[in-house]
């Protein structure tokens, strides 16, 4: 029964964020109203905030679930150039800033107006997505490219993520043409110590 019931709050909680996703997508998070995301899912309010205690909290749970979304097929693309560390770097890179161009949550996000907007995930409360993807970054690489240097890796990686961003929240010329930059310096970086040559 416990096992049950925690498959229905899954399921339930996956609704109010694809009816959360719409609304956002289709009027913005400042539009965003608590009641109506309740009246969307055919749920009572207190059903709603027992889920989620307040509109700042669908925010944050909207964002991570794109985030995790995105960091498979950051995954995706690292594992398909595993031989050639650019070409990997490119990729992830490419899929990345594609995928936020796309993404009618990531645009609305960029649009959002107010301290308490979902921009403030990419900007001011971004600490928690940097470090997950900084760590997931960090163990892909260290397993992939073992021969890197430490120091170098650290470096690189913090590099990536940290270009990625600036280029989702302001885009460059072309998806293409930005991971081919981030790519270019993320490599020089990670060969900076010159202890190792790396596949590139």
């Amino acid at each position: 029964m416990p096992r049950f019931r925690e498959t229905v709050r899954t399921l339930l909680r996956e609704r109010l964020l694809d009816a959360a996703y719409e609304a956002v997508a289709d009027r913005g998070f400042d539009k965003l109203r608590m009641a109506h995301l309740a009246s969307a899912v055919g749920v009572s309010r207190q059903t709603l905030y027992s889920e989620f205690p307040s509109k700042e909290a669908v925010g944050e749970a909207l964002f991570q679930r794109e985030l995790e979304r995105c960091l498979v097929g950051i995954q995706q693309g690292l594992d398909a150039h595993r031989d050639d560390l650019r070409a990997a770097v490119e990729a992830a890179v490419g899929f990345t800033l594609t995928l936020a161009g796309r993404n009618p949550l990531i645009k609305a996000m960029l649009t959002s107006t107010g301290e308490d907007g979902l921009l403030s995930y990419l900007t001011t409360r971004s600490a928690a997505a940097f470090d997950l993807a900084t760590a997931m970054a960090d163990a892909y690489v260290t397993e992939a490219w073992p021969t890197i240097d430490p120091v170098a890796r650290e470096l690189a990686v913090d590099a990536a993520v940290r270009l990625t961003a600036s280029h989702i929240v302001q885009a460059g010329p072309s998806p293409e043409e930005s991971a081919r930059r981030v790519a270019d310096t993320v490599v020089r970086v990670a060969l900076s110590t010159g202890r190792e040559r790396i596949p590139r």
